[in-house]
């Protein structure tokens, strides 16, 4: 980087040509980064004035401004668009015109590395046609200082699904760039045109180790990817995808015994047990099942179990005792904070492979009492 005063040597009426400084009156980051690009850098870092003292030793001295450049100011007011390539696209008084002392006189720093984007108060949105959003859409990022898109160029697995979990979704269900998609599924053209919508970021990365957008970089886009590019998601709530019944057992506990080595299984009665796996990060969860009246789905456990008994005897775990020893029981479930996995489960009959059944995740609300659990007898 770079820390420089800048004088500009502007063209005015006649052109005579004054060289001065630039006053800091409405320079913002866009006009910052103009003037750096002017002098041979990539975009502005800092703003500070004549009066900053951290750039103290960077500033043009007071006796050189009045003595070799006439106390001028070449420009005032200035403010540049971020796609400014010359000093007409950008507003500012006539040249040599001003109102400004000495000590508004603009100091720089400049970087020769491309910008990177400041994630870490950027808002995830997905935005589809007339900009409602939505589960899935167009990647919108809005920050306090610039909002715009993604180019979906590069895009990992793991930044769309950190994407999806900042735009408010647990899970990530696919990513594409926008010229794959419908067009009720993304952003509409009228839309960017109206809200001066374009693409903002390019490059945008996240580590491994990620847990928010604040651990992700990117780089100010350049201009290569279009509007055609930009990253599109699809990020759901509903996790169910990512997780398969990985075991199924029936088991029971000794009443008054609540250790987990108390719990026994194998046997040919019990409560049901089940344990869901995770297929993404491997979690399992180990628990309860709802009664059911299908006899495909007894009949199928049964088989699965290793018992080709056709006629199960099946209860509600209320309807068998605690002191008979055959169920989990109440002791065990309040001990081990046993809940229920499953809020359906139906199996084919005799299918012995567990994928063949079809399930529901419980929510975590998800609660029809104990008693209401799966019991059999193979």
């Amino acid at each position: 980087s770079s820390i420089c005063y800048m004088l500009v040597s502007a063209w005015g009426s006649f052109r005579n040509v004054t060289t001065g400084m630039v006053c800091d009156d409405y320079v913002d980051d866009n006009t910052a980064d103009f003037l750096c690009r002017k002098a041979g850098f990539e975009h502005g870092m800092e703003m500070r004035t004549n009066n900053g003292g951290s750039y103290y030793r960077h500033r043009l001295s007071s006796s050189a401004w009045y003595g070799q450049y006439k106390a001028r100011f070449a420009l005032d007011n200035l403010k540049c668009p971020s796609n400014a390539t010359r000093l007409d696209d950008c507003s500012r008084n006539a040249v040599g015109s001003h109102d400004c002392s000495y000590y508004e006189g603009l100091v720089l720093k400049c970087r020769t590395e491309a910008r990177g984007v400041d994630l870490e108060d950027m808002d995830v949105s997905l935005v589809r046609a007339n900009g409602i959003q939505s589960q899935n859409g167009t990647v919108v990022l809005n920050g306090t200082r610039s909002s715009g898109l993604v180019c979906a160029g590069g895009i990992s697995q793991k930044t769309a699904e950190i994407l999806c979990n900042e735009a408010g979704y647990d899970y990530l269900v696919e990513y594409n760039a926008t010229k794959n998609v419908g067009s009720s599924s993304k952003l509409d053209c009228d839309t960017m045109k109206e809200q001066d919508i374009s693409v903002i970021a390019e490059n945008l990365s996240c580590p491994s180790n990620s847990t928010d957008l604040g651990d992700c970089s990117a780089s100010v886009a350049n201009g290569s990817c279009d509007a055609d590019e930009a990253l599109w998601l699809s990020c759901s709530n509903d996790g169910s995808r990512y997780w398969e019944l990985a075991n199924l057992t029936l088991a029971y506990n000794e009443a008054g015994h609540h250790d987990r080595k108390d719990l026994e299984t194998g046997n040919d009665y019990g409560t049901v047990l089940v344990t869901v796996r995770n297929t993404r990060t491997g979690e399992e969860r180990t628990g309860l099942t709802p009664y059911t009246y299908s006899s495909y789905t007894r009949s199928s456990i049964c088989y699965m179990l290793g018992n080709t008994n056709r006629y199960a005897t099946y209860r509600r775990a209320g309807q068998i005792s605690d002191n008979s020893n055959t169920k989990v029981s109440c002791g065990f479930i309040l001990e081990n904070e046993m809940s229920y996995v499953l809020s359906y489960l139906w199996c084919p009959g005799y299918y012995k492979n567990l994928s063949s059944c079809n399930f529901n995740l419980a929510s975590e609300d998800y609660n029809p009492g104990n008693d209401n659990a799966y019991w059999l007898n193979c």
